[in-house]
């Protein structure tokens, strides 16, 4: 029985599962072992594809992107230091008649002077340094932290997202594995059915020569034939569709030879053998709704975060400036050497008043995005239920289809020989041969495809779960045989 990925559980840190992940990722090129003309194995196929597949690897650029997330929101939350230095060669100039009325020519004041004022027309060419140091700090700003809140819950997203891209990828190498093994059974099946049918139109054709049997079915031989080998021709085209569906899926890589199902392979039944247990696992494991659950939280921060805006904001900051200047007309006729020093400490509060209906539009938006949220995370609850029930129903009914059809293989195969037996003697025409050995080549194809049908089936179930894991597939390679 396959073993379960995980117990039921809550959700765990996505950088836990990544880091686990990518561990688990690494030893498998030592398990796959397979090469040069070896037949290729699950695993073998599954490691490539690990690779070559954009969908996963463009999930986990997603957990990497969305890593960055967390950080980044956490720096608007830490002190913000900034600096700034400046230096320049300046030149002044200035030239007119000043302090008219209070002034005369030779600086006397009152009223007794003549007023008519100080005539200036001076340059001064100078250099001039300076710095600026500042600090900020966030004291209360609630969007900031609801904007953390909503990194948490992104990265949270994104690993989850890997390992549903993961679970997705395990599913379709081994539905694409097994279809290949279904279409190379399929053309085996339909070659050993085309040649059975060509020695029955040998027989038809020797009996019409001795005058045993009619023209009529001599020639309903050939038609019988002729359509044996189009089913041939078809077969062998749905082989090269899957092949071509397997090598897509591992970044162009052709197969000549898959390891087949061994008989060591014995269907059993789901483990436990109870359909509430596995919907109860769904419901807190299934990666999709998880992915919307997380999708949910996020939306209510939105929320949070757009009527964060309402509120006040408040900074604490720190400053320090100071300049230098070796001259200047604006620091005093003939100045020279001056020093300037600006030191403080102050509290920056910030109160929205009014933003023209901006804030009340974002938050009605973001209440529509929860609802789209919510909506989504109950269709992927549904999706996850449904999933499961038809997984389940599915593994357990194909118990019994295979016996069923192990059965009617045996039973196909006797009734074959009886009737090839009686068509010698001439009890039986040929249709009743040809309708046996169609019903035995039948028979064989579907009890090969319901082995692989039922593999998949019970994967899918372990996906609906939320239990899908390497495990799985290291167990199915165990069931390959040369």
């Amino acid at each position: 029985m396959i073993p379960s990925r995980l117990p039921p559980s809550t959700k765990r840190p996505a950088f836990t599962r990544a880091r686990a992940l990518f561990l688990g990722a690494a030893l498998f090129p030592v398990l796959a072992g397979a090469a040069g003309t070896q037949p290729a194995d699950l695993i073998g196929i599954y490691v490539k594809a690990l690779d070559a597949n954009p969908q996963y690897q463009a999930a986990v650029a997603g957990f990497r992107e969305a890593a960055e997330a967390k950080p980044q929101a956490l720096a608007k939350l830490l002190p913000q230091v900034g600096a700034g230095a400046t230096a320049g060669e300046f030149e002044q100039a200035v030239s007119g008649n000043f302090f008219r009325g209070v002034f005369d020519d030779t600086g006397a004041v009152g009223a007794a002077a003549g007023g008519n004022g100080i005539s200036v027309n001076h340059r001064d060419q100078f250099y001039s340094l300076g710095y600026q140091v500042g600090l900020t700090q966030v004291l209360f700003n609630w969007g900031l932290f609801k904007t953390y809140d909503q990194s948490e819950l992104k990265v949270g997203q994104a690993g989850v997202k890997v390992y549903e891209a993961l679970d997705g990828l395990r599913l379709q190498i081994a539905q694409a594995y097994f279809d290949v093994l279904s279409a190379q059974d399929g053309v085996r099946f339909a070659k050993a059915e085309t040649d059975a049918v060509k020695q029955l139109l040998d027989q038809a054709n020797n009996k019409l020569a001795n005058g045993i049997v009619t023209d009529v079915e001599a020639k309903q031989a050939q038609a019988e034939y002729d359509l044996s080998e189009a089913e041939l021709i078809d077969a062998q085209n749905t082989l090269d569709v899957d092949l071509t569906q397997l090598q897509f899926l591992t970044g162009g890589q052709s197969y000549t030879k898959l390891k087949t199902l061994g008989t060591n392979f014995q269907p059993a039944p789901p483990d436990p053998n109870k359909l509430d247990v596995w919907l109860e696992r769904a419901q807190s494991q299934n990666l999709a709704l998880q992915d919307k659950h997380y999708g949910t939280e996020i939306a209510q921060k939105e929320i949070e975060k757009q009527k964060a805006a309402r509120l006040p904001t408040l900074d604490a900051g720190a400053k320090r400036s100071y300049s230098y200047a070796d001259g200047g007309i604006s620091n005093g006729i003939a100045a020279g050497n001056n020093h300037g020093l600006d030191e403080s400490i102050y509290l920056n509060l910030k109160v929205p008043i009014y933003t023209g209906g901006a804030i009340s539009s974002a938050v009605r938006g973001a209440e529509a995005g929860l609802e789209v949220a919510q909506y989504e995370e109950a269709a992927a609850r549904n999706d996850a239920k449904h999933g499961t029930q038809v997984a389940f129903l599915n593994a357990t009914a194909g118990l019994s289809h295979i016996s069923a059809l192990n059965q009617a293989v045996q039973s196909a195969a006797a009734a074959e020989d009886a009737a090839q037996v009686g068509y010698n003697v001439g009890t039986k025409t040929y249709s009743d041969v040809l309708l046996a050995v169609r019903t035995r080549y039948k028979a064989e194809r579907d009890y090969a495809q319901s082995r692989y049908g039922y593999i998949v089936n019970f994967l899918k179930l372990k996906q609906s779960a939320g239990a899908l894991s390497h495990a799985d597939l290291l167990t199915i390679n165990r069931w390959l045989q040369q």
